[in-house]
């Protein structure tokens, strides 16, 4: 596959950011993430077919599962990727909508992206960059950035984190934090904003791309996340992000990650 940007990748429960520079038009993909797409030096560019003109935007939001291509040739981008199904993900298209591609106000984005471009442009902890995005991502959304507060919460969510290689229920957990089922899923719901299902599966998948990028075998990846074998890995992020992860280079371990879409 041909790279179309190279950059940095964050991830988080529920979503990612990518972002760095564009070199070239991507293919025609969908996804079910909700897209958020800033351009961060000049307008970015979407078309829904092949044979559709381009439109330009500063910033633009993509429904989940709209087919579309992307260019912004030698710019600067910011592409921000949100669960549906999540709180978050439910107020952005309650305000955008889940049909069409719509473009952003230039004044709702452009402090987000100002701040996205420094913290890129200094190279910034991976943590300033997530704030920045999940702040981007609240304030279109019209909504706060919720923190956990609950400790049973924040003991689940660590559980999950150290056995990612092994099969994990709702219940499991659930007795884990001494709490019924029905009162887990209630309450990691209220606090994390996502499904219990879905946040095990975003932590899964995002640990998985983390451990490829940083050099270890997609294979070995996926086992490490109690995914069946890199195809299985592969199906579920193209499925999330419109991308086969082994598109996806990196210089080194630690350096900007490269990217096809």
């Amino acid at each position: 596959m041909e790279i179309v940007g190279i950059g940095r990748f964050i991830f988080w429960a529920g979503g990612s950011l990518w972002i760095g520079q564009a070199f070239r038009p991507s293919e025609l993909h969908s996804h079910h993430a909700i897209q958020v797409s800033i351009g961060l030096s000049d307008r970015v560019q979407f078309r829904t077919s092949d044979t559709a003109p381009w439109e330009a935007y500063r910033a633009a939001v993509i429904p989940p599962d709209v087919t579309h291509t992307f260019q912004a040739p030698g710019g600067m981008v910011a592409q921000l990727f949100c669960d549906p199904e999540s709180t978050l993900g439910r107020s952005l298209m309650a305000r955008f909508g889940r049909d069409n591609i719509v473009g952003v106000p230039l004044e709702e984005i452009a402090s987000h992206a100002k701040t996205l471009r420094t913290a890129f442009d200094s190279g910034n902890a991976d943590e300033e960059l997530e704030d920045a995005a999940l702040n981007a991502l609240y304030a279109l959304s019209g909504g706060v950035p919720a923190r956990l507060v609950d400790q049973r919460i924040i003991r689940a969510t660590d559980f999950i984190a150290a056995r990612l290689a092994e099969p994990l229920t709702l219940q499991t957990v659930a007795h884990h934090v001494k709490l019924s089922p029905g009162r887990f899923r209630h309450l990691f719901v209220e606090e994390t904003g996502i499904s219990f299902r879905a946040y095990l599966l975003w932590t899964r998948l995002n640990r998985a791309l983390e451990l490829g990028f940083g050099g270890t075998s997609w294979t070995d990846a996926a086992h490490a996340t109690s995914f069946a074998d890199s195809a299985h890995l592969s199906r579920t992020t193209r499925r999330t992000y419109g991308l086969a992860p082994s598109s996806l280079r990196q210089d080194a371990p630690s350096a900007s990650r490269q990217m096809t879409a």
